[in-house]
């Protein structure tokens, strides 16, 4: 059976830069640690970037050895 760890990493969005750039370079950054994109909330709507407002909180996971 498979185990894994979590943790949530709050993405405080800057103003001036692409908000979709700000999430990719992160995501792919926890990447090259072995974590992935679990599940995205905030103050948001996912119909929207342009309603990202503050930040974002990222639950991400890692697959563990025994």
């Amino acid at each position: 059976m498979k185990k894994y760890e979590y943790k949530i990493h709050y993405l405080k969005l800057e103003t001036g830069k692409p908000k979709i750039e700000q999430l990719t370079d992160t995501l792919n950054q926890f990447g090259g640690e072995g974590w992935r994109l679990n599940r995205l909330y905030g103050e948001f709507s996912l119909r929207s970037l342009s309603s990202w407002k503050g930040g974002l909180n990222l639950l991400l996971e890692r697959e563990i050895a025994e």
